[in-house]
């Protein structure tokens, strides 16, 4: 049986596998079943070739041990880089992360407290506004109540100035009344004006800061 050479590893192994054959296929011995007759030449052959071929198939199959403990190792320490970079990575999104966290909540401050001055300042210049008005109305009704009283006293001698005089006060008694009902009217206009405006400055406040929120969910 001819030898095939599909390098040195196949090799031995066809001719451990050719020499089993052999056996296998021998001659039984007359006196002993256990023993075999086989070709003295045919085996010398056989283990003269697998003798030569053994020692480059060992360092064939080192060379492949090598090869592939040096394989693991590189991929071991490629994984091991990987991680370390993925660990570094995770911490450093982390830290931004806290930053983020960090610069939101005192962003958040600082506008609830600017808002919070911007309510109680303009609170403030209402009231004041509110004040200055309603005295300078009182200031103007008691000047037109006084005027309106002198003026009845001096026509009160004669009927008919008396009359004009009532229907003139009654005029601008009615006329003081609807001033007073519009300047108040004009201050409750002017309060919720100034409280609309606080209102949207925090409504773009609590959008700002939810904007920040979800930016910092999404880095989670």
């Amino acid at each position: 049986m001819a030898v095939k050479d599909n390098g040195a590893v196949e090799t031995c192994l066809n001719l451990i596998r050719e020499m089993s054959d052999a056996v296998k296929d021998a001659r039984r011995a007359f006196m002993n079943s256990d023993a075999c007759v086989v070709s003295r030449s045919y085996l010398d052959d056989r283990l003269g070739i697998l003798s030569d071929t053994l020692p480059e198939a060992v360092n064939q199959a080192a060379t492949i041990v090598r090869e592939v403990n040096q394989i693991r190792a590189q991929t071991d320490r490629e994984c091991n880089e990987l991680l370390t970079q993925a660990q570094v990575k995770a911490q450093q999104m982390v830290a931004e992360a806290q930053q983020a966290a960090q610069k939101a909540n005192a962003e958040a401050q600082q506008a609830a407290q600017q808002a919070e001055r911007t309510v109680q300042e303009t609170a403030r210049r209402s009231q004041e506004e509110a004040q200055r008005i309603m005295q300078q109305t009182e200031q103007n009704l008691a000047a037109m109540r006084a005027r309106a009283e002198e003026e009845c006293r001096e026509k009160v001698s004669q009927e008919n100035v008396y009359r004009v005089a009532v229907v003139e006060a009654d005029e601008l008694r009615e006329s003081t009344h609807k001033e007073l009902t519009q300047i108040r009217q004009n201050t409750f206009d002017y309060l919720d004006n100034v409280m609309g405006k606080v209102d949207r400055y925090l409504a773009d406040v609590m959008n700002d800061v939810r904007m920040e929120r979800g930016e910092l969910n999404n880095h989670r």
